[in-house]
């Protein structure tokens, strides 16, 4: 890619949008961020991690739309409204990010979400390509997983506040349980 593209990339923390950002942007994409993450729970948690993006945003220049709407009732009722959380988890932040890049006249958009070997890819893929056929915004799927060792590093280097769960208050229990939840790959 010759020219810069814009693209809205979802992201769902600091950590995850270091190598995400940085490896869009040697691809020739002009980044935005958008923060929208109305699954992590509870609100001191997804305080944490939007801080610590917010921080990271400003650090190197981005820019960072956020949604500052926390609509827990709604989201607790996606997940359990669902046979798959995590599917589910994914089409709402993804479809609300495509949704903001046709808002923003923005032409593409991506996510964070695809950097983790927790989630799953193929759950992220069908969520972007829906999101994208709804919205007329072009997903930009992209495999980050081979970075996620270098995003913990940076992260670390950088004193950043790291997440020790996925963000729904099942995952937190899945994690204390060690339970499997059905996104993970």
């Amino acid at each position: 890619m010759k020219t810069s593209e814009p693209l809205l990339l979802h992201a769902c923390c600091g950590p995850c949008m270091t190598v995400v950002c940085e490896q869009l942007q040697k691809e020739g994409f002009e980044i935005t961020a958008f923060f929208y993450n109305p699954n992590i729970h509870p609100w001191k948690e997804r305080e944490r991690r939007l801080q610590a993006l917010v921080e990271y945003a400003y650090s190197k220049g981005i820019p960072l739309e956020i949604d500052d709407e926390y609509p827990l009732e709604e989201n607790i009722r996606i997940l359990m409204d669902t046979d798959n959380r995590c599917c589910a988890c994914f089409k709402d932040r993804l479809s609300a990010t495509a949704d903001k890049a046709r808002e923003l006249g923005i032409e593409n958009f991506s996510t964070t979400l695809s950097v983790s070997p927790y989630q799953n890819q193929s759950f992220i893929m069908e969520a972007g390509n829906a999101a994208s056929l709804e919205s007329g915004v072009r997903f930009i799927y992209r495999d980050f997983r081979e970075f996620y060792k270098e995003s913990m590093r940076i992260s670390r280097e950088a004193g950043m506040y790291r997440q020790p769960y996925c963000g729904c208050v099942f995952s937190e229990r899945d994690r204390y349980l060690r339970l499997k939840s059905p996104g993970q790959a």
